[in-house]
């Protein structure tokens, strides 16, 4: 069972699959939901900040057996801060001290910072564009899925193809870091 969290990326809002919020309504087409397969537990939720997204996961994971994790950080000013890093750590420190797989990513770049006691070896990051002109490295998936011209709905979320490509891309890292414990 994986475990993914994150805000209406992960939850898939714009994806075809998913026509409205509430209790199962997220997309089974997002990038997590590729790389999971069959067994796949969402509990992203649209507009959710980086301490809501650890609190989710937490709670989850207080009542099912232990399992590998997916988490896509959002924007850290959705919970006015300057950065991501104390629900990063948290959410590391827990994933670790009870022994889960994980692998975390982002939405954008904002919450990669110089931390040296963040984990970077379990993240994925999305490579550059094809774009001489773009210098933001690493990437967020939204920022690749932008910059490398992938549909974008109505409401700004990256399309099914963006996310069927992103599974491809994290595929190796994801199974190196979380699939063979799932």
């Amino acid at each position: 069972m994986l475990v993914a969290g994150g805000d209406s990326i992960i939850w898939g809002s714009e994806l075809e699959d998913s026509p409205h919020g509430g209790p199962n309504g997220y997309s089974k087409k997002t990038f997590a939901a590729h790389l999971a397969g069959k067994h796949y537990m969402c509990v992203a939720y649209p507009g959710i900040g980086n301490q809501e997204i650890a609190r989710r996961i937490k709670e989850v994971l207080s009542w099912i057996p232990p399992t590998g994790v997916l988490v896509c950080w959002t924007w850290p000013t959705r919970d006015n801060q300057i950065d991501a890093d104390e629900y990063i750590l948290d959410m590391q420190e827990y994933l670790e001290y009870h022994k889960i797989s994980y692998l975390f990513t982002c939405v954008d770049n904002c919450v990669v910072t110089q931390n040296p006691n963040i984990h970077w070896e379990n993240w994925y990051l999305f490579p550059p564009s094809t774009n001489k002109h773009d210098t933001c490295v690493p990437r967020g998936f939204y920022q690749w899925a932008v910059e490398n011209k992938y549909s974008i709905g109505v409401d700004g979320h990256p399309l099914e193809q963006a996310h069927r490509d992103a599974a491809k891309l994290i595929k190796e890292k994801f199974n190196e870091l979380v699939k063979k414990s799932i």
